[in-house]
């Protein structure tokens, strides 16, 4: 069994346009994004909370040959500053997500989700399509769930891995 090397997305879009936009910065379109304005969560005299979330950023075409891999990792490197948290870390096969979500609020900056045996909730009689140029992942942060907070967030990097059985 082995991995395959680190293989980053050619393709970078935002999922939705009603929250946050997220925009790149040092001049690659597929690495390096960072919220227009702070993710926010206010407290309301009710105990609820008021929540600015950024857009879903969907990463795809990594560019993996047609195989079946018996565990995905998938490493998102960001700036999460104090208190952003992932809301979703899903596999995308261009059109919906098809995985569980991994999501982690202890996630840190440099965080790697999956792993060898992990086929993120898709059983081994599926095929994953990680040919496809339109497969990926989608990845969506928010402020923390629990305490207020006002938060720019910084997306450094994404890249995916594939663990082939020989």
């Amino acid at each position: 069994m082995a991995w395959t090397k680190w293989h980053f997305p050619k393709s970078a879009v935002q999922l939705e346009t009603e929250e946050i936009d997220m925009q790149t910065y040092g001049g690659s379109p597929t690495r390096g994004f960072r919220s227009q304005s702070p993710l926010r969560s206010i407290s309301t005299s009710y105990g609820t909370f008021i929540r600015e979330e950024s857009n879903s950023l969907v990463f795809t075409d990594f560019g993996f040959a047609d195989i079946q891999p018996q565990g995905i990792e998938m490493r998102l490197r960001a700036r999460r500053v104090a208190r952003i948290q992932d809301k979703t870390i899903q596999l995308w096969n261009g059109s919906r997500t098809i995985s569980e979500n991994l999501q982690n609020l202890s996630a840190e900056d440099d965080e790697v989700y999956g792993g060898e045996n992990d086929r993120w909730g898709i059983p081994l009689t599926e095929t994953i399509p990680v040919s496809l140029e339109e497969f990926g992942v989608v990845v969506d942060l928010q402020p923390h769930v629990e305490y207020p907070c006002a938060d720019l967030v910084f997306i450094r990097s994404v890249a995916m891995r594939l663990y082939l059985a020989e």
